[in-house]
């Protein structure tokens, strides 16, 4: 069921992953979790301009076309607001290891396991059955990969681009995990010094031109 997100809904959310999914679950607790609450002062929900699809115990916010909103998309328009972070468990898991193509490909997988990361885990070059993680295919693209689902985060003409933009991103990925170098680092979302008026602007780009 989608619905308008309206000032009465005080949620208190969470979600176990990196923060560019989209689904979250209604607040347990849970140490692996992080933690959110509704920001139901902020206009863009007291003027009806933010959607909230309910299914099967999960939620997802959308914009008023119907695209669905990241949580760091919730974050940066103060959507949401994090109450508090994951603590990370701890455990290495194991995935299937990436077979690059190329020499540039190798070079980026050996600095990606430099940075302490995963391989088939916390990162995926070319085909991979990761559950969750950062991928780089063809054509230097950038995606984000969460339950079987690969968005698009970065696609470039230039590897030293998609290669900058993937080692960040899967190093954020794994800081989740307690891995890497990005771990106890608060990954900043872009509008924290903006004032209100900034941030519904912004949103309405969003719903005029996908910005």
């Amino acid at each position: 069921m989608i619905r308008t997100l309206t000032e009465h809904d005080d949620l208190e959310l969470e979600r176990v992953g990196y923060e560019r999914g989209v689904v979250l679950r209604p607040g347990t607790g849970r140490p692996d979790a992080h933690r959110y609450r509704v920001e139901v002062a902020n206009p863009l929900v007291v003027d009806g301009l933010v959607l909230l699809e309910e299914d099967a115990g999960t939620y997802r916010f959308l914009d008023t076309t119907r695209v669905p909103l990241t949580v760091r998309d919730l974050r940066r328009f103060r959507i949401l607001v994090k109450v508090s972070d994951a603590r990370p468990s701890g455990h290495v898991a194991t995935g299937v290891a990436s077979q690059p193509s190329s020499a540039d490909l190798a070079d980026l997988r050996d600095d990606a396991l430099d940075n302490d990361l995963v391989d088939g885990v916390d990162f995926a070059i070319g085909a991979t059955t990761a559950h969750e993680a950062i991928t780089f295919d063809e054509g230097f693209t950038v995606g984000y990969r969460d339950a079987g689902t690969t968005s698009t985060l970065f696609a470039s003409r230039s590897f030293a681009q998609a290669r900058a933009v993937f080692l960040d991103e899967a190093c954020w990925l794994g800081a989740e995990r307690g891995r890497g170098p990005y771990v106890g680092r608060d990954q900043a979302v872009g509008t924290e010094e903006w004032t209100v008026a900034m941030v519904v602007a912004a949103y309405e780009r969003r719903l005029l031109d996908g910005s």
